[in-house]
């Protein structure tokens, strides 16, 4: 049944299953979120490998991943930003050598997942500042 996904269903699982566990950091205790986003990420990853993954966009995802634990460090940057955003939003457009994921998918998730993580970084900097943690 995995194996039947096709590669868009699967990162816009993978992109669902991400702002649910986001959710449930940003929310502890509500538990739904987080174990149905755990849920909906570890589908989506079994059933990607069912198809040709590009390696070339394994590395665009693993140096997008980077630059977004770097925000977490960091001042927040616009240029990270926008490179992180940019290298999820090719990594998923050229994650599978066929079927191809449809551009808008990739550029919707990109987006959601590069902007949002930055911005969710950014909320929980200004906290830990107001809260004279940092």
């Amino acid at each position: 049944m995995l194996t039947h996904l096709t590669p868009d269903a699967a990162i816009a699982t993978l992109t669902l299953g991400i702002l649910l566990i986001y959710l449930e950091l940003n929310r502890p205790g509500i538990i739904l979120p987080g174990a149905a986003g755990l849920i909906l990420t570890l589908l989506a990853a079994a059933s990607l490998p069912a198809h040709t993954l590009n390696p070339n966009a394994l590395l665009l995802l693993t140096f997008a991943s980077i630059l977004l634990i770097l925000g977490l460090r960091t001042r927040p940057d616009p240029w990270l930003t926008a490179a992180s955003t940019l290298s999820l939003i090719a990594g998923f457009g050229l994650l599978t050598r066929s079927p191809r994921v449809h551009p808008l998918i990739a550029i919707l998730c990109g987006l959601i997942l590069g902007a949002g993580t930055t911005l969710l970084t950014r909320i929980a900097r200004r906290a830990r500042v107001n809260k004279g943690l940092d």
